[in-house]
């Protein structure tokens, strides 16, 4: 059975805290100025209505996201590291290949691109992501049928073991979340214009509290176009994610 969640409403008018998601769509869907989020309880629900904040969650999380728009073939894909609510790094950028699932396969890229972060500097850390096959493809927890989700599981084995995942509902007005789909959708814009706008716009980002192993990347580094491999069994190609 699925838990309860808690759909705080925020108007400049005032608040209201509903039991559906269905009834939260009802009342905010194209009406401007108004914000609304999921919340585990009611009063959660209530203390963001009052503008109470809740404790800021330590050590290192990755808001993960991605995009897609009608008329361009690739998918967008961000990801943003955070630490005590600053910014540490990001990165953004459009997949390889064409879509075949539309922002899903933005979203595993992304996911992907933040393990390898964590890989490169040596930390852990909570990937943050509103798709829920993000975790559940990565942990094997649902067969991957289709080949991005194979592409994505097969990539991801031997890095998996840096994080863990949190659930983020979308479009729900928390930050870091609402800034990570503005990276995946200025990825697919800037490669829109062409190449020489694909360049890294990472912006220089604080530096997290305590030593760091390694030197910290603003964005992923650019990798060449992998091969197509060929399956000896069925003589299928295939491509890497």
């Amino acid at each position: 059975m699925a838990k309860q969640k808690f759909y705080a409403i925020k108007a400049p008018d005032g608040g209201k805290i509903v039991l559906s998601w269905e009834e939260c769509q009802q009342l905010t869907h194209g009406v401007k100025g108004i914000l609304f989020r999921a919340f585990p309880s009611r009063a959660e629900a209530q203390n963001w209505i009052d503008g109470i904040s809740a404790p800021v969650p330590k050590g290192l999380r990755i808001y993960v996201d991605g995009s897609f728009l009608e008329g361009f073939p690739k998918a967008g894909w961000g990801f943003i590291v955070v630490e005590n609510d600053t910014e540490v790094a990001h990165g953004s950028g459009v997949t390889v290949f064409d879509a075949e699932s539309r922002n899903i396969d933005g979203e595993c890229m992304a996911s992907y691109q933040a393990m390898k972060w964590l890989e490169a500097n040596d930390k852990t850390a909570v990937i943050c992501h509103d798709y829920e096959g993000v975790a559940r493809w990565a942990k094997e927890e649902w067969k991957a049928k289709s080949s991005i989700a194979q592409k994505y599981v097969e990539a991801c084995r031997p890095l998996v073991h840096r994080v863990s995942f949190e659930k983020v509902a979308a479009h729900t007005g928390v930050k870091w979340n609402e800034a990570v789909d503005k990276l995946a959708k200025d990825a697919i814009a800037r490669a829109k214009k062409g190449p020489a706008a694909v360049e890294s716009k990472a912006a220089p980002a604080a530096a997290p509290s305590g030593p760091v192993a390694k030197p910290v990347p603003t964005t992923a580094p650019t990798e060449p176009v992998p091969e197509p491999v060929k399956d000896p069994k069925t003589g299928q190609m295939s491509l890497p994610l």
